[in-house]
């Protein structure tokens, strides 16, 4: 079988959990003997170029475009993207499509398959099919209601990629994503919400992503080994992931005195890039105790997870099912995060983690401290029964035996086509 996955970037080039999670399926297809490769497209670069490269034995064709979407419009629907993409697609000739986030590259991939009449599966990571943000997330943080859906959304949070607010986005965007054979979903709740959108959730499929240890590798910064190297002298919890006001900087700022007072030696680790203003409020409200590590290569953080005793998850979005819990309780370390979105369907409390109420930086800030001040016996079981979980849910082997299922239930399966309007690519129509 030869897939195809598109995405906006890739490895190296990645800004998340889902650069990582399609890297992961692609890596794994090919070691089972598919012939896997990838399509990355970007349409919102600052160049145009086109390249070919080789990452960890997968092959990747990236091509970008200098700022290309000038309307809304186009971000929904780029006829210059389309036509590129289409010349990629049809020299590879996949037998399936495996799409992840396209926001960059606008929905014409989808078009491209359904011209060649190519099978597609998509994973979503996010919530781009119902909301401009990606997120349901308001401007007061609140969450939308997705069956709520309104003729043209006017109280987004506009941070990060806020993309296609157009009239009727949603019925738009349905008609994009008709010819999906199945959608992926790492969580069970990201299902429900759009089946509380109106589609269908007999075409989706709940898959949690797979994480392969083997191809970690000991940190090369001086720094972080000597982190590491410092790990017994210290109660250390760590903060990886994209430094964005989303993921709960705020909060983790709020908790992060009480921890530091009540928390003997106590340090916090923080590795990733984004907002340098939150690093440094880090920084202020407790100078001793954090040490910013800067943006590590995820298959390089494997020892900076055994280092820490308590990774920390405070997002203030319905997160869908976050890679840094993944990466933690792979190496038996406890996950402290919000009860929002798909997380609490990785953490069992009390077991492998804790689950805080969103936004509670008081209540976050007591379980961390409540976990540290457990005898050393009481977290060395938890951390056993971390690794046992993730063992048998987690691991990249799991996933890509039920992944081979859904594609071969996808090549099976026929979705007869709908009435539809006509697009135009630069004059040919092209559905």
């Amino acid at each position: 079988m030869k897939v195809l996955f598109i995405h906006n970037l890739f490895p190296p080039e990645y800004v998340g959990g889902a650069e990582i999670s399609a890297f992961y399926s692609a890596y794994g297809l090919r070691q089972r003997g598919y012939d896997s490769s990838v399509l990355a497209v970007y349409a919102r670069a600052s160049q145009e170029e086109r390249q070919e490269y080789v990452f960890k034995g997968v092959p990747v064709r990236k091509l970008t475009f200098d700022h290309r979407a000038s309307t809304e419009w186009e971000r929904i629907y780029d006829p210059l993207v389309y036509h590129a993409v289409y010349r990629e697609v049809e020299d590879i000739r996949p037998d399936l499509v495996h799409i992840h986030n396209v926001s960059g590259a606008s929905l014409a991939p989808f078009l491209v398959c359904r011209r060649l009449s190519i099978p597609v599966v998509l994973t979503l990571h996010d919530y781009w099919m119902l909301c401009p943000n990606n997120m349901l997330l308001k401007g007061d943080r609140s969450l939308c209601d997705p069956a709520a859906s309104s003729f043209w959304c006017r109280e987004c949070y506009r941070r990060y990629d806020f993309w296609g607010n157009i009239p009727f986005r949603r019925q738009i965007i349905r008609w994009f994503v008709r010819d999906v054979r199945r959608f992926i979903s790492p969580s069970q709740y990201l299902v429900d919400l759009h089946a509380r959108a109106g589609y269908d959730a007999a075409r989706f499929r709940v898959l949690k992503s797979g994480v392969d240890l083997s191809l970690f590798q000991a940190p090369t910064s001086l720094t972080v080994r000597q982190a590491i190297g410092e790990n017994a002298m210290y109660n250390t919890a760590l903060f990886a992931g994209h430094i964005v006001q989303i993921k709960g900087l705020e909060v983790l700022a709020d908790a992060l005195p009480l921890m530091n007072r009540y928390i003997p030696n106590f340090r916090l680790l923080v590795a990733g890039r984004g907002e340098q203003g939150f690093v440094e409020r880090l920084a202020q409200l407790a100078p001793s105790a954090v040490r910013y590590l800067g943006k590590l290569p995820f298959y390089e953080l494997r020892s900076v997870y055994a280092a820490s005793k308590l990774t920390l998850v405070p997002s203030i979005w319905p997160d869908n099912s976050p890679i840094v819990i993944y990466e933690s309780l792979l190496m038996g370390t406890p996950a402290l995060a919000s009860r929002i979105g798909g997380i609490p369907e990785l953490i069992q409390e009390g077991e492998t983690g804790y689950l805080f109420t969103l936004g509670d930086a008081t209540e976050f800030a007591v379980k961390a401290i409540d976990h540290f001040a457990k005898p050393a016996m009481q977290r060395r079981d938890m951390r056993r029964r971390c690794a046992e979980y993730a063992e048998a849910n987690l691991t990249l082997e799991h996933h890509l035996d039920r992944l081979i299922r859904i594609y071969e239930e996808a090549l099976n399966d026929v979705i007869l086509p709908q009435d539809s309007p006509r697009l135009e690519a630069g004059g040919e129509d092209i559905r």
